[in-house]
């Protein structure tokens, strides 16, 4: 039995009931979502590069032995 509360979903960001299309309930939450995803982001960029300093800096000294 569908009723009116099963026809909606909760904002990702504050937890408010939104439409269910939508993944925000508000510009301000889009916003703060997106910049969540940016920060995100950067963090894994950051350790993909500090994990391949890591290993440049491990494999070089045998490398240069060869």
């Amino acid at each position: 039995m569908a009723t009116a509360e099963a026809d909606h979903r909760h904002c990702k960001v504050c937890g408010r009931v939104c439409d269910p299309e939508e993944m925000t309930c508000s510009p301000k939450c889009a916003t703060e979502r997106a910049r969540v995803a940016r920060v995100r982001r950067n963090y894994l960029y950051l350790i993909y590069g500090t994990a391949a300093l890591l290993l440049l800096l491990l494999v070089t000294p045998y490398v240069a032995r060869a």
